[in-house]
């Protein structure tokens, strides 16, 4: 049992050494364009939460 918990552990190391790890560039862009997506979903769903709650005003 041991052993199989070692090797395992053992191939875990070896697979993450052959992982292409992105660049401190590339991990910036990315997080830029997620940034940039929920800032512009968040105006989104902002603005139609804002048309709603008006329309519902209107029917009130």
């Amino acid at each position: 049992m041991l052993q199989r918990i070692v090797r395992y552990f053992q191939e875990a190391r070896a697979e993450l050494a052959r992982v292409t790890w992105p660049s401190r560039e590339e991990i910036i862009q990315s997080t830029e364009a997620v940034l940039l997506f929920v800032l512009f979903s968040m105006v989104i769903l902002g603005l139609y939460d804002a048309v709603f709650r008006f329309l519902m005003g209107l029917i009130r």
